[in-house]
């Protein structure tokens, strides 16, 4: 599959949010409920995709749904809105890990 039109507004949201460590809120592609993400790494993927990696805290439309991390293509995001809410990083996370080595890393909470 093609990667979606890029959304350069959602990008640099996404990227400023990286660096405040502020939590967004999101409608994906064919959701009608909200997610809250807090966000860690902005980068262009294998298939030149510009993806989002982070810990998706609430599914709005499943509200038991545990914390878990998740990525999400930018180009499929309908609706962003950065949160006045801070988070703190998971340690255990490193943009520096192989998997994401050669790639284009536009913004990642560890640099």
């Amino acid at each position: 599959m093609r990667p979606a039109e890029r959304n350069y507004q959602y990008e640099q949201q996404l990227s400023n949010a990286i660096k405040q460590r502020r939590r967004v809120r999101m409608r994906y592609k064919y959701d009608v409920h909200y997610r809250v993400l807090e966000p860690y790494i902005l980068f262009k993927d294998e298939e030149k995709r510009i993806t989002i990696i982070g810990i998706r805290i609430k599914d709005e439309g499943k509200p038991t749904k545990q914390p878990a991390p998740c990525q999400y293509e930018v180009g499929l995001i309908t609706d962003i809105q950065v949160l006045n809410e801070t988070f703190e990083m998971d340690r255990r996370f490193s943009s520096y890990r192989p998997k994401y080595k050669g790639l284009d890393v536009f913004t990642a909470i560890d640099r």
